[in-house]
C-alpha cells in the first residue's frame, strides 16, 4: 500500500514537471499569436507548435514541409521543401532534468519504497507526453509511441540516477547487499583489493564529476568571452532582423533555450575537435570555415581561428585537470593509496569525464534546418576522446604533484648541501673582517642547510640517545666584534663536542653579537620554523639527564654538557639548571632570538 501511495504522488509530481516545461514554451508562443498574428492562426496550429517544441526538447524530431506557394512567397524557387529538425533546445531539457533529479533524490531517501516513486513518475510523465504527441501529430517526425517513450525514458533516466546516488550515499540495505554480492563475485574471479573498491569507486566518480564540471565551467567562460568579443557582429545581426519589442524578447528567449548548446560547442572547441554549423563547415581553435548561416544573433559570437596559437585552448583543459587533481590529492583515498592506484583513479576519472563530454556533445548535435544545415554540432566521440586525453594528462600531473611529500624533499636537500660549509664561510668572513663581514645572511637559506649539523654521528657511541640535543644555528651579523673571555660560551664552543672543533671558529662567534637587529625576520618563513620543536618538554633537564644516563655510562659529563647547552639557549630563567639564576645585565647581553634544540 505504501508503494502505491508513493507511486501515485510521484506520478502527480511528474505531471506538474511536464506542465511546467509546457508553460515555459506556451507563454511566449501565445503572446506571439495574440500580439503579432492577432489571433489569426488556428488554435490547433499554435498548440501543435508548443507541443512540438516541448517534444523536441526531449529528443523527438520535428518534420516541416513548405508548399511551393510558401517557398515562392519567401523568395525561393517554387518547389516544395521538406526537412527535419533534431537539434534540441537544451535549456528546456535542463529544466526537466533538474526537476526530475530533485524528485529522484527525494525518493531515494525512502529506501526501496522510493523505487516505486521513480516508476510512478515515469508513468505520469509519459502520460503527459502521449497527450502532447496527439496535439503535435502534424509536426512529429516519429510515430506517436516513440514520441511517448522518449520523454518518459529521459525522465526515468535522470530520476533513476538521482535515486541510485542517494541510495549509495545513505548505504541503503539493498544497495549494501548488491555491493557485497559484487565484491564476492570479484573475489571469486581473483580481483584483489575488493574491500577498498567501493570507496575508491566513489572517489573516482567524484573526480570525474569535478573534472567534467571544470571543463563545462571553462566552456561557459569561453562562451561569455566570445559573446563580448563578437558584440559588434551580434548587434549587427540583431538590427538586421528589424524586430519589434516582442520579437526581440522572443528571439532572446529562443537564444536562451539554445545557450546550453552554445556552451557544449564551446567545450568541443576547447578540446580541439571543433564543431560544424552546416555541412562542409568547421570551427576550431586552429581555423574557421563557415558558409551561409541563419540570421540568429548568437552566431555572431562564432570565433575566428587562432592558427598556431590555437594550442592554448586544449592547454586550458589540461590546466583545469591539474587544478581538480590538486584539490583531491590530499584526500584520504588518494593520499593513502599506493602509487599505481593513485594514478589509475585519475585515468579512470578522465575516461568517465570524456564519456560525459561525448554524451552532451551528442545531445547538442543534430539538424538545424534544410539542406546543408542538416548537420550541426560536434563529433561526439572525437570531442569526448580529446577531452578525456587532455583532462587525463592534467589529472595525472596534478595527482603526482599533490602526492609528492615536500617535507621529505626538504629533508633530503641538506644532505647534498652541508650546513657546516655555510657556517664556516660566515665565521671565516668575520675573522678576516673583509667586505663579507658586513654581509647579511639569509636565514631561510642557512637554516635549511644547517639542519644536517644537528644530526648525530653514527660513529659516536653517545649519539644514539642524544641526537635531539645538537642545535644548528644560522647567524646573520652586521659587525665583527672581538670575543669577550668573560662572556658566555659561544655557539662554536657549545657545539664543539658534538660537531668537532674544526667546524667552528670559537674565537670569532660571540653570543653578544646575536641581536634582534641582525636577523632578517622576513627571511624566516613559517615553513622554516617547526612549531612542534618549540615545546617546553624539550628543555626538561631531568628528562635529558635520564636519557643521557640510560645511553651513556658517563652521567656526570652528560649532565654538565646538558646544563651548558640549556644555559646558552634558554629564553628565561625558568628553564635554567636548578640553583642558577640570571643577572639582569647577563640577560641584556644575551637578548635576541635563539633556536631551541630540535628533536629528531
Amino acid at each position: 500500500m505504501r508503494s502505491i501511495v508513493t507511486a501515485t504522488i510521484a506520478a502527480i509530481e511528474a505531471v506538474a514537471v511536464a506542465l511546467a516545461g509546457l508553460v515555459v514554451v506556451a507563454v511566449p508562443a501565445v503572446l506571439l499569436w495574440a500580439v503579432t498574428f492577432r489571433l489569426s492562426a488556428e488554435p490547433s496550429a499554435v498548440a501543435a507548435a508548443v507541443g512540438g517544441i516541448w517534444l523536441l526538447a526531449h529528443g523527438v524530431p520535428l518534420a516541416f514541409s513548405l508548399s511551393a506557394e510558401a517557398m515562392l512567397g519567401w523568395g525561393f524557387a517554387a518547389e516544395e521543401l521538406s526537412f527535419t529538425v533534431t537539434l534540441m533546445p537544451l535549456g528546456i531539457t535542463l529544466l526537466t532534468a533538474a526537476l526530475a533529479g530533485r524528485a529522484g533524490w527525494r525518493f531515494g531517501r525512502r529506501g526501496g519504497t522510493g523505487a516505486a516513486g521513480v516508476l510512478g513518475g515515469t508513468i505520469g510523465f509519459g502520460a503527459v507526453a502521449f497527450a502532447v504527441a496527439l496535439l503535435a501529430a502534424p509536426l512529429l517526425g516519429a510515430p506517436a509511441w516513440a514520441a511517448t517513450l522518449m520523454p518518459a525514458a529521459a525522465y526515468a533516466l535522470v530520476a533513476g540516477a538521482a535515486f541510485v546516488l542517494r541510495a549509495a550515499r545513505d548505504a541503503h540495505p539493498w544497495w549494501a547487499a548488491s555491493l557485497r554480492a559484487l565484491q564476492r563475485g570479484l573475489e571469486w574471479v581473483g580481483v584483489r583489493g575488493v574491500a577498498a573498491l567501493p570507496a575508491r569507486a566513489a572517489e573516482t566518480l567524484r573526480i570525474a564529476t569535478a573534472g567534467l564540471a571544470a571543463a563545462v565551467g571553462l566552456a561557459a567562460i569561453a562562451t561569455a568571452v566570445a559573446c563580448v568579443a563578437g558584440y559588434g557582429e551580434v548587434i549587427a545581426l540583431t538590427q538586421s532582423l528589424q524586430l519589434d519589442p516582442l520579437g526581440s524578447v522572443l528571439v532572446f528567449l529562443a537564444q536562451l533555450a539554445l545557450l546550453p548548446v552554445a556552451v557544449t560547442w564551446a567545450l568541443a572547441w576547447l578540446s580541439g575537435a571543433g564543431f560544424a554549423i552546416g555541412a562542409g563547415s568547421s570551427v576550431s581553435p586552429f581555423e574557421t570555415l563557415l558558409g551561409p548561416l541563419p540570421a540568429l544573433p548568437l552566431f555572431g559570437a562564432v570565433p575566428d581561428g587562432w592558427g598556431a596559437w590555437g594550442a592554448i585552448a586544449p592547454a586550458l583543459l589540461v590546466v583545469a585537470g591539474i587544478g581538480v587533481a590538486l584539490l583531491f590529492a590530499r584526500r584520504d583515498e588518494l593520499r593513502r593509496a599506493s602509487w599505481p592506484v593513485a594514478l589509475a583513479m585519475p585515468v579512470v576519472a578522465a575516461l568517465l569525464a570524456g564519456l560525459g563530454v561525448a554524451g552532451i556533445s551528442a545531445l547538442a548535435s543534430g539538424a538545424l534546418g534544410p539542406d546543408r544545415l542538416q548537420s550541426a554540432g560536434a563529433s561526439p566521440w572525437l570531442a569526448g576522446g580529446l577531452a578525456a586525453a587532455e583532462l587525463g594528462v592534467g589529472l595525472l600531473l596534478g595527482a603526482a604533484a599533490g602526492r609528492a611529500d615536500l617535507s621529505r624533499v626538504r629533508e633530503a636537500l641538506p644532505a647534498a648541501l652541508p650546513g657546516t660549509e655555510a657556517l664556516q664561510r660566515l665565521a671565516g668572513a668575520r675573522a678576516r673582517g673583509g667586505p663579507d663581514a658586513e654581509a647579511t645572511v639569509d636565514l631561510s637559506d642557512l637554516v635549511g642547510r644547517a639542519e644536517t649539523v644537528g644530526r648525530p654521528d653514527p660513529a659516536d657511541p653517545r649519539a644514539s640517545g642524544r641526537g635531539g640535543d645538537a642545535v644548528a644555528v644560522a647567524v646573520a651579523t652586521t659587525e665583527a666584534e672581538p670575543a669577550d673571555p668573560d662572556s658566555e660560551p659561544a655557539v662554536g664552543e657549545i657545539a664543539a663536542g658534538e660537531f668537532g672543533a674544526e667546524a667552528f671558529d670559537t674565537s670569532t662567534i660571540d653570543t653578544s653579537t646575536i641581536g634582534t637587529e641582525s636577523i632578517d625576520t622576513a627571511a624566516i618563513g613559517t615553513e622554516s620554523i617547526d612549531t612542534e620543536a618549540f615545546d617546553t618538554e624539550a628543555f626538561d633537564v631531568e628528562a635529558a639527564e635520564a636519557a643521557d644516563a640510560e645511553t651513556d655510562g658517563t652521567a656526570d659529563a652528560e649532565e654538565a654538557e646538558t646544563a651548558e647547552i640549556l644555559r646558552a639557549y634558554a629564553w628565561d630563567s625558568a628553564v635554567r639548571p636548578e640553583g642558577e639564576t640570571e643577572a639582569p645585565e647577563e640577560r641584556r647581553a644575551r637578548r635576541g632570538w635563539r633556536f631551541p634544540p630540535r628533536g629528531r
